[in-house]
């Protein structure tokens, strides 16, 4: 039951992002002319909107949330062995996550773009698996019959998550109004706050899958 707890802390750090501190100022980007198959447009939209200027440490840090995760589903492998499948995506979503952040240091002018696209691409990728994973195992584990309603749900917040997650990489990709990225940050963390409120209620019956 601990074990579930902290993941669920984990979900919570991972999906609420406050930006305060700023660690480094990455090199300034100068936007490449006349380059074929790069356009102006799509550089200013991942220098400037996606990784922006700065390297900035979150509130409720994205590392510590994948920690928390990982110690989380080492406790509940006792409970189901099939939670060993949120290792990978899970180590791949720290790693990319890492290699994003350091991506500007590292890379300059067409690499930059074009590694910047594909990792963070491949990160919300790996970041959604990583969830699935979890979120299926743990519906599968306190799939009692008096629990079903409640995995269903958890499921249906997860998902409504997830597809504010894929609006919001794309709508911060182009660079929209920030009021409206407010409003699908705003409620992917409502729908994420009601899977894990299933979660929670879902704890007394992954109870009784110990031995």
């Amino acid at each position: 039951m601990a074990g579930l707890i902290i993941i669920m802390i984990g979900l919570i750090f991972s999906t609420i992002d406050i930006p305060v501190y700023t660690i480094a100022t990455y090199p300034k980007y100068t936007i490449l002319h006349n380059v074929d198959g790069m356009g102006e447009v799509i550089q200013e939209y991942v220098a400037v909107n996606m990784m922006g200027s700065e390297l900035k440490l979150d509130v409720f840090s994205d590392l510590f949330a994948y920690l928390l995760i990982f110690i989380g589903v080492c406790m509940l492998l006792k409970y189901n062995i099939k939670f060993v499948k949120v290792f990978i995506p899970l180590f791949a979503t720290a790693f990319l996550y890492v290699f994003m952040k350091g991506l500007p240091f590292w890379y300059e002018g067409k690499q930059l773009i074009v590694y910047g696209l594909a990792v963070s691409a491949a990160l919300v990728a790996a970041e959604i698996l990583m969830e699935y994973f979890l979120v299926y195992t743990i519906a599968q584990t306190t799939s009692d019959l008096p629990n079903q309603r409640d995995t269903v749900l958890m499921k249906f917040g997860w998902i409504g998550s997830v597809l504010c997650r894929g609006f919001l990489y794309f709508i911060v990709l182009v660079g929209l109004e920030r009021w409206i990225i407010n409003i699908y940050i705003v409620v992917q963390i409502g729908f994420m706050a009601f899977c894990l409120h299933r979660m929670f209620r879902c704890r007394q019956y992954l109870k009784k899958q110990e031995k």
